[in-house]
């Protein structure tokens, strides 16, 4: 259920010049930004309610919601009714983000919680690996409807797989807490300077990532002219990347913290953005150095996320949900500012979209830097 939102944004990839072409106009990254835009306001709603009614009741709700909005995608008549559904697609489909990481809160100590968020992580990665190549082959022979089509179908596979499998972890829930609650609870956790650094620093991370995969179908279609199908194979190469990573990282966890792993490993992917905007802007880059220097900064920002994640809940037990959802919102808003600058400042080159990847990547640094000494 956690990989319902990269497949989401992965699946229909291939199909962006079908889209354009069929609706006569351009922008079509919109729709995408308008997706995470909804996943993160729904993230707010999801996560209070959770630790109020337990987890598994809102999950039912999402999914359903989700089916709607896939549905009204597949049926779209024009561009602005595209992005309205994607936004109440994104609305259902966030449920399975916010509560999947408070159900992992709920069951692990911090350190086995690193290990079980790089779990979740291999899961999530198979979104980016496998939806772009069915994507791709799905928009060649049915055209990119049947994306939204065949996303319904997960969707209601995954919630009757759910309701058989999923038990309740929130036990201890207290269904007197208010609205008022709720929002003093966002409040505290607002003015928590390490929380809020962990979350933006999670946030431009999966941002800069986010940049590669809103911007690469221009750019690599335009410069090295390949089909949506050869694309959708191409992009989910971007999947075992991060997969590697979460390999990776587990390894690194049986002799290391997650702040130590955290600490050696946030340094890279401004260094590897730099590389590419520098190389790019110098010489004509053949494609498998642009994808070779892109999947290497996957690499690096799938050893920072999980360990991020474990950081970041480890002192929110009780409201595990809530900061959950707000770390989740605040990883949606900026991964949704970087889709609007990709979509506005996205002129076909590799160096431009190298530049917004660097500049989330360094970003995500420098929240690093501000609580590096303080970090429990």
């Amino acid at each position: 259920m956690t990989a319902i939102g990269p497949v989401s944004i992965d699946m229909y990839l291939p199909g962006f010049p079908d889209i354009e072409r069929e609706f006569a106009t351009r922008g079509v990254e919109v729709t995408m930004a308008a997706f995470i835009i909804g996943i993160a306001v729904g993230q707010l709603f999801y996560g209070p309610i959770s630790d109020r009614f337990g987890r598994k009741p809102p999950l039912y709700v999402g999914f359903a919601v989700y089916m709607i909005g896939a549905l009204g995608c597949a049926l779209a008549v024009n561009m602005t009714m595209l992005t309205v559904m994607r936004v109440v697609q994104a609305l259902g489909g966030c449920a399975g983000l916010v509560i999947g990481r408070a159900i992992v809160r709920d069951r692990c100590e911090p350190h086995e919680a690193a290990r079980a968020f790089t779990t979740l992580t291999m899961i999530v990665a198979l979104g980016p690996v496998f939806a772009p190549a069915v994507g791709g082959v799905i928009v060649t022979y049915l055209g990119w409807r049947a994306t939204f089509v065949v996303q319904v179908g997960i969707a209601l596979a995954l919630m009757l797989t759910m309701h058989r499998v999923l038990t309740e972890s929130h036990v201890t829930r207290d269904t007197s807490v208010s609205f008022g609650d709720i929002l003093r609870n966002y409040a505290r956790l607002s003015r928590d300077r390490q929380f809020m650094a962990l979350s933006l620093l999670l946030g431009f991370s999966m941002a800069s990532m986010f940049c590669y995969v809103t911007g690469a179908p221009k750019v690599i279609t335009q410069n090295y002219g390949l089909s949506a199908q050869q694309f959708g194979a191409l992009i989910g190469l971007n999947g075992l990347a991060f997969m590697s990573a979460s390999i990776l990282n587990m390894r690194a966890l049986r002799t290391m913290t997650p702040r130590q792993v955290l600490g050696r490993y946030v340094w890279a992917s401004p260094v590897l953005g730099l590389a590419l905007l520098i190389l790019s802007l110098l010489f004509a880059l053949p494609l498998y150095v642009v994808v070779g220097l892109q999947l290497i900064f996957f690499l690096t920002v799938g050893r920072v996320g999980p360990n991020v994640s474990a950081l970041a809940l480890a002192p929110h037990g009780r409201a595990a949900g809530t900061a959950s959802a707000l770390m989740g919102a605040t990883q949606s808003a900026l991964t949704t500012c970087a889709g609007i600058a990709v979509a506005i400042f996205n002129d076909g080159t590799v160096h431009t979209l190298a530049a917004i990847m660097a500049t989330g990547a360094a970003l995500a640094l420098l929240c690093y830097l501000w609580i590096r000494r303080t970090l429990n």
